[in-house]
């Protein structure tokens, strides 16, 4: 399921990269944002300056980042 959100984040234009831990990261496309979505098995984690704030689902996430692009 993690795919569909990065192949959306990155329709979108942002930034999806392996982390650390081998987790898909999504990080904004404005350098002064500090949010990022960590893939953490079937869900996402988002985060505020590397503080991790809430739990989403896959729609959830996509709704998330579709909001972010516009």
């Amino acid at each position: 399921m993690e795919q569909i959100v990065i192949d959306r984040a990155k329709d979108l234009g942002f930034p999806c990269e392996l982390n650390e831990q081998n987790c898909w990261q999504i990080i904004p496309i404005q350098s002064e944002e500090t949010w990022k979505l960590v893939q953490e098995k079937s869900q996402w984690i988002l985060s505020v300056r590397d503080v991790p704030q809430l739990r989403l689902d896959t729609k959830q996430a996509i709704s998330f980042l579709v909001s972010k692009a516009t």
